[in-house]
Formats: structure tokens, sequence, C-alpha cells
């Protein structure tokens, strides 16, 4: 008997595991769900603000707020404070951009030895001879060799770009470690849990 869509919603739903987390570091709340969220879960947090962050596999929103939390409670049962803190976050963020300006800096030397390697067959000074048999055939090989040094300096830009995002997000981290960054992050925390409590349609005001 093959079950309905019901059937295999409601299984899922059984198995379907939530922690919630809260960082003071960043002043945002997280979801970590063990299965792919059914449509009416998924909804309900995209409504409240929460996006999906493929690298680290997690809902976050982008600061606290009374009706993200109730959602988070509403899911988890309970929000716990974040393992990992913004330094970490940032390190590990950091390292995945030096990795990419590795793989572009690699790539560009390689083409660049491509390139000589072409031009190294070309002997030097030799002209194209407009007219000969040669020409078409020296033509083709002086535009590989200028499309290879145009690839290599792309992916040697590219290389920079993400050596320049690695050691910014390095100096974000330190800035938001700062104390009179992480006391404005308080103060600014303090007075959203004074304000009135809001809570999302459907869920019971506390």
């Amino acid at each position: 008997m093959t079950p309905t869509t019901a059937q295999i919603m409601t299984e899922n739903t059984v198995s379907q595991t939530y922690r919630a987390t809260y960082s003071p570091d960043d002043n945002k709340l997280r979801l970590y769900a063990s299965l792919r969220l059914d449509e009416e879960t998924y909804s309900l947090i995209n409504k409240a603000g929460f996006r999906w962050a493929p690298k680290q596999e997690l809902f976050v929103a982008p600061a606290w707020t009374p009706g993200r939390e109730d959602v988070l409670l509403s899911l988890a049962g309970d929000i716990e404070d974040e393992d990992s803190t913004l330094f970490d976050r940032q390190e590990q963020r950091a390292g995945r951009f030096s990795d990419y300006s590795d793989r572009r800096a690699v790539e560009s030397e390689q083409a660049l030895a491509h390139v000589d390697s072409l031009a190294s067959a070309v002997p030097l000074g030799q002209p194209i001879l407009v007219g000969h048999h040669s020409e078409r055939r020296a033509r083709r090989h002086a535009q590989k060799i200028e499309n290879g040094m145009k690839r290599a300096v792309m992916l040697f830009e590219r290389a920079e770009y993400w050596e320049q995002r690695a050691q910014a997000s390095l100096r974000h981290a330190k800035y938001k470690e700062r104390p009179d960054v992480r006391y404005r992050r308080i103060k600014k925390s303090r007075r959203n849990y004074a304000s009135p409590k809001s809570t999302l349609p459907g869920l019971k005001s506390i």
C-alpha cells in the first residue's frame, strides 16, 4: 500500500527535531532542523524573517525580536546559547575565503604557464606574415595567447578579491569584539526586551 502525502508529512513531523539558539555576540537567533522543513513551517519562519544559511546549514534571523523568539519557542521549546562565538564564525568564513583565494591563485599561475608555453613556440620578434599561408594559424595562435593572458589576469584579480574578503571578515569580527561595540549591542537588546512583547498570528501571547 502506497503511503499518502498526509501520512508522509505526519511521519516527517514526528521525526523532525529542532534546536534554537541565541548569540549575544551578534544578537541573532538561529534554528537548526534535523530534516527538511515542511511547507507550513517554512512559511512560518520565512514570514518571521529567518533565512537559510547554506554554509552553516541553519536558518538565521538578522536580529532578535519578541516575535521571532516566540516562533523558535513554538518549534524548539526553548532557546539555548549559541556554542560558537561571532569570532569563531568569522574565522571560519575567512578560512573559506582564503581557500577560494588560494585556488584562484593556483589557477592563475597555471594559466600564465600555459601562455608562456604558447609564446615560447613563436620566435622572438617573429611578425605575422600577411598573405602567407601561415597567417591564419599565426593569428589563431596570437589569439590563444591573448585569451590566456586575460584569463590569468582575471583569476589573479579574483584571488586578490577573496583575500581582501578574508581580511575584512576578520576585521569585522575584531570590531564586534570591542567592549564599546558589545555594550551598544547589549543596550539595544535591553531596549527591545523592554518593549511590549509582540506575537505572530496563531501564537498565544505570554
